[in-house]
């Protein structure tokens, strides 16, 4: 048997809970079984450290999922300690985010980065964003088996959305107040936001449309595109936040897609290659260009981003990139 540690977030409306629910949701689907973690800072305590042992030293084979990170670093030491010293299971991590190149990557706290690094190291197989982030923790020496999932997964129960007519408006979805690109935004060029955390003021351009479960939001988003751009600059994606896309796989690009709506990504975003091959999106350098960019494409070369869309869509309502991912790192383990 194979089993996934379930652990209850507190937050709402958030892509990373959304996420977490959707991978375990998928992992179900594969005869997966769920341990739960019970909600609460005191009952999560209790169980870790009293019940916890019980049901994993029952646990003789097979692998046991954690999606990394999970809880404090503290927790997360309990737990995969216990999964290695008392199952007779593989420890698999998925990996969610990984906070030394997400906050840390400028920071001199090297001991943050390297109870983070240990705990990586720990696992016997790890399911990697893409292969970016496979360079890294490959040049940080861990050596256990990885696999690169390439794109969220997005368990979406709107349907995908049908071709409209190509107005070249865009809209982001996400927490607004790590977009502070915003204010700087052509005022040539339409953008309509979606999420928590609005800032009180904003550009006449830039427009607030409200802030919906991650169920919810794809049926309101009615623009052309979706925008996958992060930092305070227009011109390049800057900053700690900036420079995580380079290794990250952003959620609302899942989301975005398994609506099927074509993207507006960051040329240098490490899913940017993932969008140019599947020809769902336009890559782009500097926002300033964005107008061009979006006059430049045809209606039908529209039409064909929104079928291709579509099609990747019906893959990621299904968990493929996970699911296969997965397959593949159990048979090296």
């Amino acid at each position: 048997m194979n089993y996934i540690l379930s652990w209850q977030d507190s937050a709402h409306n958030t892509g990373g809970v959304k996420a977490k629910k959707d991978a375990e949701f998928f992992l179900n689907e594969e005869g997966f079984i769920s341990i739960k973690i019970p909600v609460g800072k005191m009952q999560k305590l209790l169980y870790i450290m009293f019940k916890l042992p019980f049901i994993l030293m029952k646990i003789k084979s097979g692998v046991i999922v954690v999606q990394f990170p999970t809880g404090t670093w503290t927790v997360l030491e309990l737990i995969t300690r216990c999964i290695k010293k008392l199952s007779g299971a593989k420890l698999v991590y998925i990996i969610h985010d990984i906070e030394t190149l997400r906050y840390w990557s400028e920071s001199d706290n090297n001991r943050k980065k390297e109870i983070e690094l240990r705990l990586l190291k720990r696992a016997d197989g790890i399911i990697s964003l893409n292969a970016k982030m496979t360079e890294w923790l490959r040049s940080k020496g861990v050596k256990a088996p990885i696999e690169n999932m390439r794109i969220w997964d997005y368990n979406n129960p709107q349907s995908a959305r049908k071709m409209e007519e190509y107005n070249r408006t865009v809209g982001l979805a996400g927490n607004l107040d790590k977009v502070q690109f915003l204010k700087k935004i052509p005022s040539d060029i339409n953008i309509y936001i979606y999420g928590p955390n609005k800032e009180s003021n904003y550009p006449d351009n830039v427009k607030y449309v409200g802030n919906f479960s991650p169920d919810l939001l794809p049926l309101k988003i009615k623009e052309s595109f979706g925008l996958v751009w992060d930092g305070d600059e227009i011109n390049t994606c800057s900053g700690p936040l900036g420079n995580y896309l380079k290794y990250n796989n952003p959620h609302k690009l899942s989301m975005y897609l398994s609506s099927g709506i074509p993207v507006v990504i960051w040329s240098k975003a490490a899913t940017a290659e993932f969008v140019k091959n599947a020809r769902v999106g336009i890559l782009i350098d500097d926002l300033n260009n964005l107008n061009t960019k979006l006059n430049n494409i045809s209606e039908d070369e529209y039409k064909i981003m929104c079928s291709n869309a579509v099609n990747l869509s019906k893959k990621m309502r299904k968990g493929y990139f996970l699911k296969t991912a997965l397959q593949n790192l159990i048979k090296q383990l």
